[in-house]
């Protein structure tokens, strides 16, 4: 027994990492959100509403949601996801005609409108980037994955935390040391993260080279439309409201889903085998 005393701890400190790594990041796991997360093109310049020749940013920015829209389009994946619809006055429309709704350009338009660009040390001219706490009715929590070859332990158990809730993930990607070329060696293009399918993580990548189809490419990580993508930083997105998307039905489990985002079960039993692994030392410590 007192040889157990002694090691109760190490063994303690070992089962609790398992518990908050390796059980949580399960290389077979399989992780769907309650519904499909709805798809946009940054590209789509050829058809009906066509938005990617449209002007990106304000203050006179130069760029076009073709070229550097990746991000809000990603963003108008996951809004649409969470229903979360806006409407923008004909003065502010790129279309000259009021709308309402969700896709890449009437939420373009609606942050034009609502001060939800500012000016990057990058940009040549006008306010050309994202200001994240303008993005509407959704909260955002973001990480970094400190890895240059793939996605680390803690990022990995972040991220499917995430999708077990019902929530989408938005990531900063590069695919080369230089992203083709690009002086940009990080967050060259950001994607949604949708789901796991073993090791693999599913994706929206909002870039679709096809200009005349409006909805981006379904794929993953290692099958990006620029390449084999490594997550850089990643954002978490949940309804400002707390409840998740599905809960009116469609395409959920038919169950409540306000978000409870406390610690799982897998925390909660790690923490456990710690305090145990205390309490042991304590008293073989006493005994001595």
């Amino acid at each position: 027994m007192r040889g157990f005393r002694r090691n109760a701890f190490g063994y303690a400190v070992c089962f609790a990492a398992g518990m908050l790594v390796g059980g949580q990041t399960t290389n077979a796991e399989t992780i769907t959100l309650p519904r499909s997360v709805p798809s946009f093109n940054q590209a789509y310049t050829d058809g009906p509403g066509a938005w990617g020749s449209w002007a990106l940013g304000s203050d006179g920015c130069p760029d076009r949601l073709a070229e550097t829209g990746c991000l809000v389009t990603a963003f108008a994946c996951v809004l649409d996801y969470f229903d979360v619809h806006l409407a923008v006055s004909a003065a502010q429309s790129s279309t000259g005609r009021a709308q309402s709704g969700m896709d890449p350009g009437i939420l373009n338009d609606w942050l034009r409108a609502n001060d939800g660009y500012g000016q990057c040390s990058q940009d040549p001219a006008g306010s050309c980037c994202l200001v994240w706490e303008r993005v509407p009715e959704v909260d955002l929590a973001f990480h970094s994955n400190r890895s240059n070859t793939g996605l680390n332990a803690v990022s990995a158990v972040v991220i499917d935390h995430a999708l077990r809730q019902g929530n989408p993930v938005i990531a900063g990607v590069h695919w080369t040391g230089s992203c083709n070329g690009s002086s940009q060696a990080e967050d060259c293009h950001w994607v949604v993260i949708t789901g796991k399918s073993g090791s693999r993580y599913t994706i929206i990548d909002p870039y679709n080279p096809d200009a005349s189809s409006w909805v981006g490419v379904r794929t993953t990580l290692r099958g990006g439309s620029f390449g084999s993508y490594v997550i850089d930083r990643f954002v978490v997105v949940k309804p400002a409201d707390g409840t998740l998307a599905g809960e009116d039905g469609d395409g959920g489990d038919g169950r409540s889903t306000t978000a409870a985002f406390g610690p799982s079960a897998l925390t909660i039993l790690a923490v456990l085998a710690l305090t145990a692994a205390i309490v042991l030392t304590v008293v073989a410590l006493g005994r001595r």
